[in-house]
């Protein structure tokens, strides 16, 4: 995966991706390692929080200079024309919130379609 050159180009943090992700930043630096595997929603998690597509971690071809052109090109969540706030993740789910839970499988899901059909 290319979190690593992704994380590092884009000026974040190791513990803000940690925390977006609701995991603790010992389980963070065993992914970033490779010591750990990333689930489908871990995946989809950073996609989200770097605001790039779901491919951009996942393509086994990528640059820098084409990761350097998904950073300059990340989405907004909310219309501040690219600059970066906090995203999904930062604030937690409550385990009642089925409906919020289950839109997010749904995302996942098209999410991992869009990448199956691309590859």
């Amino acid at each position: 995966m290319n979190t690593n050159m992704i994380l590092s180009n884009s000026g974040l943090m190791k513990k803000d991706l940690a925390k977006a992700m609701g995991l603790s930043p010992q389980s963070m630096a065993s992914r970033l390692q490779s010591k750990a595997d990333w689930t489908i929603d871990e995946t989809c998690a950073a996609a989200d929080f770097f605001g790039v597509p779901l491919m951009a971690l996942l393509d086994e071809n990528l640059t820098p200079a084409k990761a350097m052109e998904y950073i300059k090109n990340r989405r907004s969540d909310n219309g501040n024309d690219g600059q970066l706030v906090a995203g999904h993740g930062f604030e937690p789910w409550t385990s009642g919130n089925v409906v919020a839970q289950r839109s997010t499988v749904q995302i996942h899901e098209a999410r991992l379609f869009d990448f199956i059909l691309a590859a």
